[in-house]
């Protein structure tokens, strides 16, 4: 790997831990359901250019990043976001994700798979002895709105923030 590579994914890292913290400090207000998942878009605005090859490296940086200012376990998030990046890719076979409509689309969906996870992933700790609510499940809708939105009008300046051009190899 050339070394702008490397300083490209180091800086991915910094973007991706900075949109979690203002997605953080954020969420304390009264609207905190409101609130969009700007690391899951900022994720996928980066992978709708990346590599294939490049989809594990973005969930796991993802991850990571949000687990130092969330309060789920690494893995559940590791996890959670290797589905939705692999879900990413599968779509992206299908249609192109970088179009407008098509991004929000995939963003509102995968966003809501995402806290899917993060529910099932809370009911397996408590040892099956609290099932999954389905008000757990509607309460993602706002969110995944809001990150409609956001991918829809930010999604591609998200993938050009300073740092991330030699990540970015697919042509829109």
């Amino acid at each position: 790997m050339s070394f702008a590579r490397v300083i490209a994914w180091l800086l991915f890292a910094v973007w991706a831990t900075w949109s979690f913290a203002l997605e953080g400090w954020l969420a304390n207000g009264s609207g905190a359901r409101w609130v969009p998942d700007f690391g899951l878009v900022l994720a996928l605005s980066v992978l709708a250019r990346a590599e294939a090859s490049d989809a594990l490296r973005i969930a796991a940086i993802a991850a990571l990043a949000r687990a130092a200012f969330g309060s789920e376990p690494p893995v559940v998030l590791l996890t959670g976001f290797a589905i939705v990046v692999f879900l990413a890719l599968a779509a992206r076979r299908a249609v192109e994700i970088s179009g407008a409509v098509w991004r929000a689309i995939l963003t509102l969906g995968l966003v809501l798979v995402f806290d899917a996870w993060l529910a099932v992933a809370q009911s397996m700790r408590s040892g099956g002895t609290e099932p999954v609510r389905i008000a757990a499940l509607l309460s993602a809708w706002p969110a995944a709105i809001t990150s409609a939105f956001l991918a829809l009008g930010c999604g591609p300046l998200l993938a050009r923030l300073p740092g991330l051009t030699p990540i970015r190899r697919r042509s829109w």
